[in-house]
């Protein structure tokens, strides 16, 4: 509902010359920001607190929060003083 509304005077506010529409514009998207920064941290917090493996669940949401995920690239051969090694074993 907010996000609708804050798109709602982001194009008035691009139409607009006036400044005080800008201004109200700009102050509503820092408080938005900060209301979902902080329900953001409110979810988390009850997820640790309701989770059996609290450790997985806390790097679950680190990974979350800096889009990591854990499709990790395979490496099948390593470039090492001019020479091709291939065999994962070695």
């Amino acid at each position: 509902m907010s996000c609708k509304h804050k798109w709602e005077l982001f194009i008035a506010s691009r139409n607009s010359k006036n400044s005080d529409l800008i201004n109200y514009y700009k102050k509503y998207c820092k408080i938005l920001s900060a209301v979902i920064k902080e329900v953001k941290k409110l979810n988390y917090v009850d997820k640790i607190k309701k989770s059996f493996n609290k450790n997985k669940t806390v790097w679950d949401i680190i990974n979350l929060e800096t889009n990591k995920t854990d499709n990790t690239e395979r490496i099948d051969n390593l470039y090492l003083d001019g020479n091709t090694i291939s065999d994962c074993k070695r």
